[in-house]
């Protein structure tokens, strides 16, 4: 069974010949590490790292678009950038600080548009369907984190009860754009649409689900049914607690959901057992601790319980929460994968 037909039949919920795996990302600090030598091509470095640790899949985005460009440092040495809207930050390497957004008027989210698609491509994704044969996840945002950094998340709140239109301007502009960048995922040649949108925290939705209901979901449930017309499969990452959502990403029309964050309240076992029939999961390696910090053999019984608790029946993906980051020992990189290799081979017999 190659790569592809092993992630669609998770995605079917059916045992394949083992539990698939891969991640959203590989920070290029941890590629080093495990290839024990310095980045060249970072294509061909982080084909190699995927087949030392027997991934099933890559997880790519858009290229090109308008300019950010670096309009100066702070004191502390760290840049400043201004993107296409104006909208400026800093960038410490860990996090972004916004010095100022760029929709804080009514009038700037009644104006707002986005860039032409002809502005961007998807090269990286042909390369990769082309030259090798990992299941390639497709990445394209939502409408919740895709727009709140432009304006931030309070004056986000506000707008939504005191210029509902206008944000609902702003919205329809990114589910429109969300839209034409699937649909060139699926020119492209990619397998999976994967659909970022992180809608909760670790003590649950950022919103009322009464509000994520009207200004959120239609539009990811749009973003499903757009994937589904052109027979592509799709999956929805958020990190944080979801599961008071659950009910609503099912209805969405999603395939498969990504993160199922352990460390915000996320318990996967229970999830499995109610909506397991219904959708494939995809994560819930825990990034918090256990990788960054715990030993190998402590990766290795995580991974264990997961084949066991989780795996049975099918619809079980490997991975972390999130991304396989420069702050994960190698070591526990390779333990990791090389329990779920040990372990996830079906018939799951543990």
């Amino acid at each position: 069974m190659n790569r592809v037909e092993r992630v669609y039949r998770a995605l079917k919920i059916e045992e394949a010949d083992k539990v698939p795996k891969g991640e959203l990302g590989i920070h290029d600090e941890l590629v080093s590490a495990l290839l024990g030598e310095p980045v060249g091509s970072s294509f061909e470095a982080h084909v190699r790292v995927r087949e030392l640790l027997n991934m099933d899949l890559v997880n790519l985005g858009l290229e090109g678009g308008p300019r950010t460009e670096c309009i100066g440092v702070t004191k502390e040495g760290y840049p400043i950038y201004r993107n296409w809207l104006g909208a400026e930050w800093v960038e410490s390497g860990k996090t972004q600080r916004y010095l100022k957004y760029a929709l804080s008027t009514v009038e700037e989210m009644e104006q707002f548009h986005m860039p032409d698609i002809s502005l961007f491509n998807a090269s990286r994704i042909r390369k990769w369907v082309e030259q090798t044969d990992f299941c390639v996840f497709a990445q394209v945002g939502g409408v919740f984190d895709s727009i709140y950094p432009y304006m931030g998340l309070t004056n986000y709140v506000k707008a939504l009860y005191l210029y509902p239109n206008a944000l609902k301007h702003v919205i329809e502009e990114v589910y429109r754009f969300n839209l034409e960048v699937i649909k060139m995922f699926a020119e492209t040649g990619a397998h999976v649409i994967l659909v970022g949108d992180d809608i909760a925290y670790d003590n649950g939705p950022f919103l009322p689900p009464s509000l994520l209901r009207k200004y959120v979901f239609p539009y990811l449930a749009g973003e499903a049914e757009a994937a589904h017309r052109l027979n592509l499969p799709v999956i929805l990452h958020s990190d944080g607690n979801i599961t008071p959502l659950m009910e609503d990403i099912v209805k969405a029309g999603f395939d498969g959901l990504q993160s199922l964050q352990p460390n915000a309240g996320v318990n996967i076992v229970e999830i499995k057992k109610r909506w397991g029939s219904r959708l494939c999961l995809m994560g819930n390696v825990d990034l918090d601790y256990l990788l960054p910090l715990g030993k190998p053999e402590d990766v290795e019984a995580e991974v264990k319980r997961l084949m066991r608790e989780v795996a049975p029946g099918g619809g079980y993906i490997l991975s972390t929460t999130n991304v396989l980051t420069r702050y994960v020992p190698p070591e526990n990189a390779l333990a990791m994968y090389g329990a779920a290799e040990k372990y996830g081979k079906y018939p799951i017999n543990i």
